[in-house]
């Protein structure tokens, strides 16, 4: 049994929407292992990678903390989730659920409900059966914890928070790791260019996970200078967050140079992922003209050599005539001398 915790994620990937359906208005509730939130439902840990073989049970520790004002009684649902966009957030399948091959909310076992006062804590054991015909792969689920106060319990007002555990399940048999590049490029605020006035310069890599496992695509971008110079490099995916299968996985980075930036620009792209070490390479070329500064420059210059002209005509005129002068008297000397 391999069970990997996470106790911090991205917010993005870890968090559930949690709400409190009063009339349709909504407010927050938490999710993350730590926090000094005045409302809330603090779950820990917010995240578990399970590895797990078919026909085979594990137990997992869950921590639910009640960081309310108010005391709460919770009752708890097991729902299947996917990917939402290309953000990595998880999309909870609350009214509906995954083809039964896929889904896991018949592999996680109820938890009995139960009330905590305000800031009380509250451990509890969670069950996962994989069953013994699961499909090899990823399958993906959230245990997930609602809380209201007792007064409303009986009162039909549809008040609740709530906040959950995504757990992640690998069950072993034929996996397929595959991923690759729907696109890579330079970027200015989101829009693709490759034409820049100064840094910082930002990059978007867009990965596919075409198997059947989530991966975490994790790589660097160098940038070299038009010499092949190393200018420096943008990171992707540091938080080695999960690409869930058949989905596409966006990852923004942004480059900020210690100085001046002009010229072609070289961006390689190098991803690793998967359990064998596969890679994904990629290379882009991008333009940094500093424009309004180029101007400024040309403008200087051609005021210079305008000025510099003026002054040259200005000196050849005062030439010419100092030189018409000097003749002139001459020829008044040798005039005289000739009478």
């Amino acid at each position: 049994m391999n069970i990997r915790v996470l106790y911090r994620s991205p917010l993005g990937a870890i968090m559930m929407a949690a709400f409190v359906a009063i009339l349709g208005v909504s407010v927050p509730a938490h999710a993350q292992s730590t926090g000094d939130a005045a409302q809330g439902i603090e779950i820990s840990p917010a995240l578990v990678e399970l590895n797990g073989e078919p026909g085979k049970t594990y137990t997992l520790k869950i921590k639910v903390t009640n960081v309310t004002l108010t005391k709460l009684t919770y009752t708890t649902s097991i729902n299947d989730f996917t990917s939402q966009g290309e953000t990595g957030s998880p999309r909870v399948l609350i009214d509906d659920t995954l083809p039964a091959t896929a889904s896991v909310t018949s592999w996680i076992a109820a938890l009995p409900g139960f009330t905590l006062d305000t800031r009380e804590s509250r451990n509890l054991t969670a069950t996962v059966t994989i069953p013994a015909d699961a499909e090899p792969g990823g399958h993906y689920g959230v245990i997930r914890f609602s809380g209201r106060p007792p007064a409303l319990e009986d009162s039909g007002v549809g008040l609740s928070a709530s906040a959950g555990m995504l757990l992640l399940i690998r069950v072993a048999g034929d996996i397929s790791e595959t991923a690759s590049l729907e696109s890579f490029y330079s970027a200015n605020n989101g829009n693709q260019t490759s034409l820049f006035e100064s840094s910082p310069i930002g990059f978007v890599t867009r990965i596919k996970n075409d198997g059947n496992i989530h991966v975490k695509p994790v790589g660097t971008i160098e940038i070299t200078d038009m010499f092949g110079n190393l200018v420096g490099s943008v990171p992707v995916n540091d938080t080695k967050s999960n690409a869930l299968p058949d989905s596409i996985r966006r990852f923004d980075g942004e480059f900020k140079a210690d100085g001046w930036m002009i010229g072609a620009y070289t961006a390689n792209l190098t991803i690793g992922y998967g359990t064998t070490g596969q890679a994904i390479t990629n290379t882009i070329t991008f333009w940094v003209i500093p424009y309004k500064l180029l101007a400024v420059v040309i403008l200087g210059l051609i005021t210079l050599v305008f000025i510099a002209s003026r002054l040259i005509k200005v000196y050849n005129r005062r030439i010419i005539a100092k030189a018409k002068n000097e003749n002139t008297t001459k020829n008044k000397k040798n005039d005289k001398k000739k009478g």
